[in-house]
């Protein structure tokens, strides 16, 4: 697999965290698909290979569309590509993805169809991103695209940004009373902004964002699960152990040992960091 991620230019601060690119000849999944595990990052994905399918909570496959906007998840997204792989994407910041579809929390564990809702120019962008394998070139179809539609459109609220930024800052770690205290609102309040712009609250981000940090963690030092547990602001063992059986569906010793090459592209930085960073 080629895999590309490219930092936004300004202008998309607080809306994209990377473009990304992954290509492949064939379809090097398993028999049961890879998993594709939650990190607090909606993405907006183009297809421009062949089909792929996905399911989730052991639900029946479905085809994705070609063009899709994908909203928190809060347990494992199970992928399956049919063939070549061509993806052209935008992984958003926690709020960032409401610039494109709100309320977020309409989309949680699910995606919508861009083509199909029409009115946002997705047709038009994906031809565009069709006709040029250019990954810098595709990067500038997609920011002007996302620039457009910041001028165009109410983006996410500052407040709902800020505290996603604190949150994402400490590794989930920092307490949500504590954010709320420092942005001076109530956490109810947070609550709702989160539900508009996040799709998902303040304290299941948080325990996201801390979760994703135990695979750089682990692949630093793969040598005591314990030792990762408070490296990563667990409590204990038994608590990262319940958070992975909720955001992965297994437990993590089997999981960290032996990562699909394909999961191991989106979980956490250091496994991002198998392919190239511009």
């Amino acid at each position: 697999m080629r895999y590309v991620e490219i930092r936004p230019g300004l202008g998309l601060e607080g809306i994209v965290r990377r473009f990304w690119f992954l290509r492949s000849d064939g379809n090097r999944a398993g028999p049961g698909g890879d998993p594709a595990l939650p990190d607090g990052s909606p993405e907006l994905i183009f297809n421009l290979g062949d089909p792929i399918w996905a399911s989730t909570a052991g639900r029946p496959w479905r085809r994705q569309p070609l063009a899709m906007l994908v909203g928190q998840i809060t347990g494992p997204l199970t992928v399956r590509p049919s063939g070549r792989l061509d993806l052209a994407a935008v992984r958003f910041e926690a709020a960032g993805a409401s610039l494109v579809h709100r309320p977020m929390v309409t989309l949680t564990n699910r995606w919508v169809d861009l083509i199909r809702i029409g009115g946002l120019g997705a047709r038009r962008v994906r031809g565009a991103l069709a006709r040029t394998p250019v990954v810098e070139e595709r990067v500038g179809v997609l920011a002007r695209w996302l620039g457009a539609l910041r001028i165009e459109r109410r983006g996410p609220e500052p407040l709902a940004v800020q505290a996603a930024e604190l949150l994402r800052g400490s590794h989930g770690n920092r307490p949500v009373e504590q954010v709320c205290r420092e942005l001076r609102i109530s956490v109810r309040r947070l609550q709702r902004l989160f539900a508009l712009d996040v799709g998902i609250g303040p304290k299941v981000l948080a325990r996201i964002l801390r979760f994703q940090r135990v695979f750089g963690a682990w692949q630093a030092n793969p040598r005591s699960l314990a030792r990762v547990a408070v490296e990563c602001g667990y409590f204990d063992q038994p608590h990262l152990v319940r958070d992975f059986r909720d955001f992965a569906g297994v437990a993590p010793a089997a999981f960290l040992a032996s990562q699909a090459e394909f999961t191991a592209l989106f979980t956490s930085d250091a496994g991002r960091g198998r392919g190239r960073v511009v």
